[in-house]
This record gives structure tokens, sequence and C-alpha cells, in this order.
């Protein structure tokens, strides 16, 4: 935004341009004014430039830490407006800025989210996606992306009740590309928000849309107002992360009880045997969460 306003300069000034008589002068008085701004608007934007590897930085520190919780993320992502934070306050009882405007999310909040089977997760809530995003602003909104790269989960919510939902989903299919995020991964959800709306305004589109949820797992319609299908949403998030459940051995050292303990939380034991120096845990779990302890504590599984 600030590099638009700079080259915006030159012509926001002409009012002020007028001849001046005498000694062949040829500059007119916005001209200082301009050059003034300008230099404002430099030091601005190099300030904005070091904030913003500053949050990078943080965040990176921040996501490094939460990786040694181990909890799978979940990140919502979607058009702007499209009711991402109303479902994140909904399930994580948070109370963050929702409002009908343009990026009324731009910093990226993360809360615990409690699953009804008991699984800790942590949510993510980004700022949501426009179309012909400028290029100055993606160094900007890359700092709150690059949770969505690193979710174990990806929530894409559409707003079911716009009649550019079309649109808005390639602009959303684009911009996770662009992160190198096929947007035909298994592990991202459709979320189609708002049908209370949508139920008056168009019956039929109601019923397509709600009809086909019924029949794929990747899908959800919900209302975050009224509450309706967030428990459908809940329990589609646990069969996500419990995609592919397999049994894996792993041969922990006794004194790593910090990864014996995560696989009691995140896993199924089916057997749990200790000698002097290390203990044979075999569990059952979901691929996610294979590959979260395997990340986190580098413990690969042994052939059964």
């Amino acid at each position: 935004y600030k590099t638009y306003q700079k080259s915006r300069l030159i012509r926001l000034w002409t009012h002020l341009e007028r001849q001046r008589g005498g000694g062949g002068v040829v500059s007119g008085p916005g001209e200082k004014q301009t050059e003034l701004d300008r230099r404002a608007l430099d030091v601005e934007m190099k300030r904005l430039e070091k904030d913003l590897e500053k949050i990078r930085s943080n965040r990176t520190l921040q996501r490094k830490a939460r990786e040694k919780e181990s909890f799978p993320i979940i990140a919502l992502v979607g058009y702007t407006n499209a009711g991402k934070s109303t479902i994140f306050n909904r399930l994580t009882q948070a109370n963050v800025l929702s409002k009908d405007m343009l990026f009324a999310t731009l910093d990226p909040t993360m809360r615990a989210l409690k699953l009804p089977n008991g699984q800790q997760s942590i949510m993510s809530d980004t700022v949501g996606f426009i179309r012909n995003l400028p290029t100055e602003l993606v160094a900007a909104f890359g700092a709150t992306l690059e949770e969505v790269v690193e979710a174990d989960i990806i929530l894409h919510v559409h707003d079911a009740s716009s009649e550019d939902m079309a649109v808005q989903h390639q602009t959303v299919r684009k911009t996770l590309k662009s992160l190198n995020i096929s947007p035909e991964s298994d592990h991202i959800i459709h979320v189609y928000n708002k049908i209370d709306l949508l139920r008056d305004k168009d019956e039929f589109e109601f019923n397509r849309i709600t009809q086909s949820t019924r029949k794929d797992a990747s899908r959800c319609a919900i209302s975050a107002v009224t509450g309706q299908g967030v428990n459908d949403l809940l329990n589609t998030i646990i069969y996500h992360l419990n995609i592919g459940q397999n049994d894996y051995n792993f041969s922990i050292p006794v004194e790593d009880g910090k990864a014996i303990a995560w696989l009691h939380a995140n896993a199924t034991v089916n057997s749990c045997e200790y000698n002097e120096e290390d203990a044979q845990v075999c569990v059952m779990m979901g691929e996610a969460a294979y590959h979260k302890f395997l990340k986190v504590f580098h413990y690969s599984s042994s052939d059964l």
C-alpha cells in the first residue's frame, strides 16, 4: 500500500502547482512537498519491512515451540469475509475481530482447540484471500500464510451465500498453489459457511450443498452464527486426523518419557513393554499423527 501511495504522489500535489512569474522559475510549489512525502514514505516502508522480518522471526520461534508440544495444527483459509473468524470464535470460544470488512484478520491468531474425542489441537485463523492481490502485499501476507504451510489440517471456508463463491474458490486454490499446497490434498476440508443465509436466499442451492456434504467426508455445511453443522465439522476434523490408521512399533529410550506420553495421549496404545533401556510401544494412529510424531521426536517405526 505504501508503494502504491508513493507512485501517486506526483498526481496528488498537482493541484498546488501554478506558474511563477519572472526568473525563469518552472518548478511548482508542490514539488518540495512531494519530495518530503516520498522520503517519509521511504522511511515508513523500511520500518515496516523491518517489522515484518521481526514478525517472521518471532513466528518461526513460536512455531518451533508449538512443534515441541506436538499438537496438530488446524488452519482456516478462505476468501475474505467468508466467516473464518466467526468459525474460529465458535470453535475455540475466542474473541477475535469478526467483521464484514476487507482484511479483518491480518495477524494469524492461534488458540487451543479440544476435539470431542479429547484430543488437543491448535487452530490458526489467517488473513482472507482476495483476487489480484498486489505483489506489494504478498510479503506482508506471507508472514501470516506461513501457518498454513505447516498445518496438519486446512479448513477451506466458503461463503455459501455468495453469488461469487465459484470465483472465490478459484482464488483460494491459486493462492494455495503459490504456497506449494495441492488444492486436492486429502488434508483439506471444504467448509460451506453461512448456510442459514443461503437457505433464505436459494433453497435449491441450499439443498444441493447440504446433500453433497453428506456424501463426501471432505465437505461440511455449517452456520458459524447459529451453530448448525459445527459438531459435524469437529467430527470430520477427527476423521481426517485419523486417516490412514496403521499399526506402528517404536523402540524408545526409557528416559524419553515425553515421547512415550505423547503416544499415550495421541494414539491407541496396543501394548507397551519396558526393559532396562527401552520401551517397546505398539500403537495404532493415523498418518498425520505418525508424521507429527516423527517430525518432533525423530523415532521411526520398525517393521511389525
